[in-house]
């Protein structure tokens, strides 16, 4: 630094402030479900609802709107996985669109692949990291991604990177993309007004 030149800050991020956010908890096991609702408090999060099991937790989601769901992975019957397709199965149902993160002891490919297909945000392995944790709900709260519903999916957009396709991968869209690019396609200013007369 030279002298007489002002040491500048670094830019910190503005704080999420989780107060008020309200958050379901749905884990069978009693241990984890207390540890990850102490890490919740930890957070600043008051407002939770905390479910032993699936059955418990969608009576709850009937009635009551949540800025999270967080479900455990491993539970009898209905899973986490599970749930989290019950709840994305609905467009009426007052959660479709919360953001879901998904808990798992275990976590291979193959179940972080089936969190996505279900419609999960993310997917965190226990034990919980509270870093880790607090850092993907801050990022599912800062980051906007298109809420996509088609008939084999519900779920944010899993198109969220921003990156070159891999060699010998052709765009998928490419045709649509040539044809709405060329430019004898284009309307020119009068007929774009004539749409509006």
């Amino acid at each position: 630094m030279a002298l007489g030149t002002p040491a500048t800050k670094p830019v910190e991020p503005t704080r999420l402030d989780l107060r008020q956010a309200k958050v379901l908890l749905t884990d069978d096991n009693k241990a984890s479900s207390s540890i990850i609702s102490q890490v919740l408090v930890g957070f600043g999060i008051r407002l939770k609802s905390q479910c032993g099991s699936a059955a418990e937790a969608k009576e709850i989601l009937k009635i009551e709107v949540f800025d999270l769901i967080l479900l455990d992975g491993e539970m009898p019957d209905e899973d986490g996985f599970d749930l989290a397709q019950y709840i994305r199965s609905d467009p009426n149902g007052p959660n479709f669109t919360a953001p879901i993160l998904i808990f798992s002891g275990y976590t291979p490919k193959k179940k972080v692949l089936r969190a996505r297909d279900v419609g999960a945000n993310f997917v965190v392995t226990k034990p919980i990291v509270p870093k880790v944790l607090l850092e993907r709900i801050q990022w599912m709260a800062r980051t906007t991604r298109d809420f996509v519903e088609c008939p084999s999916y519900s779920g944010p957009d899993r198109r969220y990177q921003n990156r070159p396709l891999p060699e010998g991968v052709s765009e998928r869209r490419g045709d649509t993309l040539r044809l709405l690019s060329a430019p004898e396609r284009a309307l020119s200013q009068n007929d774009i007004d004539s749409l509006f007369d």
